[in-house]
């Protein structure tokens, strides 16, 4: 496996540009053809006279996609009425399939790059700086704007006929644990929920650390899973240039153990599949500018240890057509350790309802509420935390006009913003959107 690696990295480096960059021809050469702007088709670009379609077959996907979180405080915060705000995010990536390509059974490389840019109406509109907003209300703001990132890169072997599956490389923690769809613009509602709420130690794409995980089949229903990722906190840095692109471990500080154990059964509600998710974290960084007890600050009391734990449960609840048309339901439940966080919990509910008109089987109207409660061992003696906790709600449409565009209005309502009175509930109008290339 070690060998695979370090020619699987190698390959990366050596290749992986000059695909993207014959991929970027490709696209602007049949920027003319039939393909292109076909609203039946999967991307905007088209199938590149076939050319895509032939490469994935030998082994070789490409992937890349825009997203878009606009969104505008139309009353409450601090600066009500404002222009409103927007954030993006462009990923490129791509996929071999070494089975295919070389002959390796079951050997995977992947590569990921991201850039986010723009601004948030949280920090600019909504929060108070002395109580700041626990969530956000665009989930592709923040780990890195105004600067591009590797997100992952990474060489995976499937042992098929014993069940095993094992991971090394840059790698997200929530590509793989706490793992959550995205259907909502707030990130109380997106993405694996231990990102937002220990995030100093847990780190979603777009960032990526060094890391492995191994992944067993148990049951055709019930997969174990454990993984070792380094904790350095450079790799959350995104204000310094090129951060975002650096493989060194100078700054490293022990490492961040995952567990989670996944049963996907198929039909326990009204005979529809469902996953359920159950987790835990143990992290052992001892620097006290990195883990620290919350009562006292940053680097007056070190801890040698921090550890959390989640559920995380998607059910679909009626069918009322092909595929996963009908609703669906979500939860998402998490505790973290008093002494080195400041979130103690949080808890989050929703429902969608993936095909509301026939006409578009694809779309989705969903409702989300999200509460996060502050640690009172670290807020004891600051007055601005004087709420009980902080509340998200959002309710949004999924419209997918074509297969490779979608746009997502939404109204979002968030209470206590940062567990706090300081400043008044807000009502945020936005609209999301992603185009798929």
């Amino acid at each position: 496996m070690f060998f695979i690696l370090v020619w699987g990295l190698g390959f990366m480096r050596q290749f992986s540009f000059s695909l993207f960059a014959t991929a970027m021809c490709a696209w602007a050469t049949v920027s003319h053809a039939e393909q292109m702007l076909d609203v039946h088709g999967q991307y905007l670009f088209g199938d590149w006279q076939g050319k895509r379609t032939e490469l994935a077959q030998k082994g070789i996907k490409f992937e890349a996609n825009a997203l878009t979180d606009t969104n505008y405080l139309a009353d409450g915060g601090h600066n009500a009425g404002a222009s409103p705000n927007t954030a993006s995010q462009f990923w490129l990536g791509t996929q071999f399939d070494l089975e295919k390509l070389a002959g390796w059974e079951g050997v995977t490389i992947r590569f990921v790059a991201t850039a986010r840019q723009g601004q948030s109406t949280s920090i600019r509109d909504l929060q108070d700086p002395s109580a700041p907003q626990l969530a956000n209300v665009q989930a592709t703001y923040g780990r890195g704007n105004q600067d591009s990132r590797l997100s992952e890169l990474s060489i995976e072997k499937r042992f098929k006929e014993q069940g095993l599956s094992v991971k090394v490389g840059r790698l997200g923690l929530g590509s793989d644990f706490d793992v959550m769809a995205c259907d909502f613009v707030s990130n109380a509602f997106c993405a694996a929920q231990m990102g937002k709420w220990q995030g100093n130690i847990w780190m979603n794409t777009p960032v990526s650390q060094w890391g492995g995980r191994i992944k067993y089949q148990l049951t055709p229903e019930v997969i174990t899973q454990i993984g070792v990722y380094e904790f350095n906190p450079d790799n959350g840095n995104g204000k310094a240039e090129g951060q975002g692109w650096s493989l060194d471990t100078e700054h490293a500080d022990g490492v961040t153990i995952p567990v989670e154990v996944i049963w996907t059964p198929k039909a326990l509600f009204n005979g529809l599949a469902g996953s359920y998710r159950v987790g835990g974290i143990y992290n052992t960084a001892d620097d006290p500018n990195n883990q620290y007890d919350v009562a006292y600050g940053k680097g007056v009391v070190g801890e040698d240890r921090t550890f959390a734990g989640w559920i995380a449960i998607e059910q679909q609840l009626t069918s009322t057509g092909a595929g996963r048309q009908g609703l669906h339901s979500f939860a998402n439940f998490t505790w973290h350790d008093r002494i080195t966080n400041k979130v103690d919990n949080s808890q989050q509910v929703g429902l969608k309802y993936i095909g509301v008109f026939e006409q578009h089987p694809t779309d989705i109207l969903g409702l989300g509420v999200n509460r996060v409660h502050l640690n009172e061992r670290f807020t004891a003696g600051k007055v601005q935390y004087d709420a009980s906790a902080e509340y998200n709600i959002e309710l949004n449409y999924s419209y997918n006009p074509t297969p490779w565009l979608m746009l997502r209005p939404n109204i979002q309502y968030v209470v206590n913003s940062g567990s706090s009175h300081v400043v008044d509930n807000a009502l945020v109008l936005g609209l999301g959107s992603r185009i798929i290339f």
